[in-house]
């Protein structure tokens, strides 16, 4: 299938491309693990991965995850968040700042500023999402921007928001609840899929890069009225200092490789290193 199926992709990667190489061998010793898989990208991340990682894992399933370890049926049926009744997508239209954020895996990258674009009438929102990754092992920080397209949903339906987009070579489907919110805060709930994982999460815009005392106080109020403990939000750092170009020399492969890429081809061979986190020789 590697071959047959996505061989554009799989050459550009494995052989004209040693470090989009090396992000698909880091991820291969992951296993699926989400912080781990986060500092791959980090380190090695560049469109070529991304190709080839949307061929062989989502378009052609070269490589699956077994419908038994991840049960999406009810995913989006139980414990759904309770909305914000009548919600105005016209207020999101602009900048906003993820302040806080409930969920580490998910929600507290750094620099997340976001910009909606509504036009009035519109059955869907555009969101121009921007996160980045702090590079554990070669120091800086990876820029992410992620398109984001939200449908808007019928007032009689569970959601404010269908997300849909693309992140890290595979796509992605969220339902997004506005819980609470005016003009200086929102406060969103969303539950989401992938090939490789369901997640859920929460976390608050502000207009302004840090959460304003003024806004906190009734920030937290909304945040708790709803069940979250406000304490375990995260404080998103938006400070996005200027970056220093990156420099993407070519990655050095060695024999320990070698276990990682049969991994690919071979899954179980061999036993995952449960202390292994992302910061690939």
């Amino acid at each position: 299938c590697f071959i047959t199926s996505c061989g554009k992709q799989t050459k550009e990667c494995f052989v004209e491309d040693s470090r989009c190489l090396k992000g698909a061998l880091c991820l291969s010793r992951c296993r699926g693990g989400q912080d781990c898989a986060t500092q791959c990208f980090a380190e090695y991340g560049c469109k070529r991965l991304d190709a080839w990682l949307n061929c062989t894992v989502e378009t052609k399933q070269c490589v699956s995850t077994p419908a038994s370890l991840i049960d999406t049926s009810k995913w989006f049926t139980q414990n759904i968040p309770k909305k914000q009744p009548n919600f105005d997508p016209a207020s999101l239209q602009g900048k906003w700042f993820k302040v806080r954020g409930y969920n580490p895996k998910y929600d507290c990258y750094l620099c997340q500023p976001n910009v909606f674009d509504y036009k009035p009438g519109a059955d869907t929102l555009q969101a121009d999402v921007q996160l980045r990754v702090e590079r554990l092992k070669s120091g800086g920080q990876w820029q992410n921007n992620v398109k984001e397209n939200l449908r808007i949903s019928p007032e009689s339906m569970q959601s404010t928001f269908v997300a849909k987009g693309e992140i890290f070579g595979l796509s992605f489907d969220e339902e997004w609840y506005v819980l609470a919110g005016d003009n200086d805060f929102k406060l969103v709930a969303y539950k989401g899929k992938n090939l490789q994982d369901v997640y859920e999460g929460a976390f608050l815009y502000t207009r302004t890069p840090e959460l304003p005392s003024g806004v906190e106080t009734k920030a937290r109020q909304a945040a708790e009225a709803v069940g979250y403990v406000w304490s375990k939000f995260c404080v998103v750092d938006n400070a996005c200092p200027v970056q220093k170009p990156v420099r993407e020399d070519a990655a050095t492969l060695g024999w320990d490789d070698i276990p990682d890429l049969i991994e690919w081809f071979a899954p179980g061979t061999f036993q995952k290193q449960k202390d292994f986190t992302g910061a690939y020789k």
